[in-house]
């Protein structure tokens, strides 16, 4: 009988923090939290994107980011 009503009183306040998150706002930015760390880049699409292997050198991989990361800046210049 006792187990049945701490249950009870534990769901109820469940429902109401869940209800007070959704009030507050809390809800939306956790969710929203999820989703943008779901967006992180692994290290292997990171590779891919730099075209470096396992393999490559920290020098190697250092060079072809700068590369790619200065690049667009000096687009505009003629050689």
């Amino acid at each position: 009988m006792g187990s049945g009503i701490i249950g009870r009183a534990m769901l109820q306040a469940y429902r109401k923090a869940l209800e007070n998150a959704n009030k507050t706002g809390v809800a939306h930015e956790a969710v929203n939290n999820i989703r943008r760390a779901s967006k992180t880049m692994t290290e292997q699409e990171a590779r891919q994107i730099l075209g470096v292997t396992e393999q490559s050198t920290w020098e190697e991989i250092a060079q072809v980011f700068s590369y790619l990361h200065l690049a667009p800046r000096y687009s505009h210049v003629q050689c």
